[in-house]
């Protein structure tokens, strides 16, 4: 099947190298190789087989495909997702798939080579943040429209996972939507512009904007611990005791605690500790909600217990990140 959506308005007897679906579950043209992908994860949870380990995925999310990904899924629940499809070329005539491996559209990257005694990771985000090094590569609209392309090619992975707080799925689902209505309903001749604009905004959020801050990008090498990660994602809000665990996945403790040390160096009951705070931390910060009801959402029934352990984990108490948080804004 050609991913391709032909004109269907008078005169306009050509086709665009966009498509969109919508499946329950995940589409079955994932690894198709002529084309980028971008899919909007709406419910559910998932586990991928990433080369051997196991990366676990919880809805809202976003997943960026290059030509080469291998999308793997181990298992998923209740997963429903919208998909777009596309060439670069479809952005710029000249980013064909081999133009921007070669990297000769990252004029930067010369740059970030020469800020010797850095961290890599912290020299591209001063790129990003256009460090007065970097100012040149910004002028022009070819490589402007080229850092836009980057996180298709600038990882080591083929395949790269978001999560998505609230309003962000919102913005996500809105250009995604927007996207899905010109393609199929082509109200008039200036679609294709629209359909352009749209993806261009989608791969701002994905390269500068909110995305690069909630990337999921934990890979486990064992699928016991995939599955059960996803386990605590999909019932981070409830009371979950070491017990339950133990029984909803038949095993022992020291089994569970065995795996857990060796993926993540703390017990199960630790890192669901920290999902918790660092969901608390995320809800304290960019909703209105008082500590009640985030202590609420995250699964504790006790306020008091769970300021103490807020506080024994971020030095400060709810209120005062909540506080913080709020100023800096």
């Amino acid at each position: 099947m050609e991913l391709k959506t032909g004109s269907r308005r008078p005169g306009m007897d050509f086709s665009v190298d966009v498509f969109y679906e919508q499946t329950k579950g995940f589409s079955k043209y994932l690894n198709d190789p002529g084309t980028y992908k971008m899919v909007l994860v709406r419910t559910g949870s998932f586990v991928i087989d990433d080369n051997g380990e196991y990366c676990t995925i919880t809805a809202p999310a976003s997943i960026i495909l290059n030509e080469r990904a291998d999308f793997k899924v181990v298992s998923e629940s209740d997963v429903i997702s919208r998909t777009i499809y596309f060439k670069p070329t479809f952005i710029r005539e000249e980013f064909t798939f081999e133009a921007l491996r070669s990297g000769r559209y990252e004029k930067f990257l010369s740059a970030v080579k020469d800020c010797g005694g850095m961290d890599p990771q912290e020299r591209f985000l001063q790129a990003l943040d256009g460090a007065a090094q970097f100012e040149s590569c910004y002028k022009e609209s070819l490589y402007q429209d080229a850092l836009l392309m980057m996180e298709f090619n600038r990882h080591s992975r083929d395949i790269i996972y978001y999560s998505l707080m609230p309003q962000e799925y919102d913005a996500v689902n809105r250009m995604v939507a927007s996207v899905r209505y010109d393609l199929l309903e082509q109200p008039d001749s200036f679609w294709i512009l629209r359909v352009r604009y749209f993806i261009i905004s989608l791969l701002f959020m994905v390269t500068a904007d909110f995305y690069r801050n909630y990337r999921q990008d934990e890979i486990y090498k064992d699928p016991l611990v995939a599955k059960v990660t996803r386990y605590l994602w999909d019932h981070l809000d409830e009371d979950i005791t070491l017990a339950t665990i133990l029984k909803e996945f038949r095993i022992n403790k020291n089994t569970l605690n065995d795996a857990f040390n060796r993926e993540m160096s703390m017990s199960c009951m630790a890192y669901l500790t920290q999902l918790r705070i660092n969901h608390a931390k995320r809800l304290l910060q960019f909703f209105d909600l008082s500590v009640s009801e985030v202590c609420n959402e995250c699964g504790y029934k006790d306020v008091s217990y769970f300021s103490k352990v807020f506080k024994k984990n971020t030095g400060m108490s709810a209120s005062e990140y909540q506080k913080k948080m709020k100023d800096l804004c």
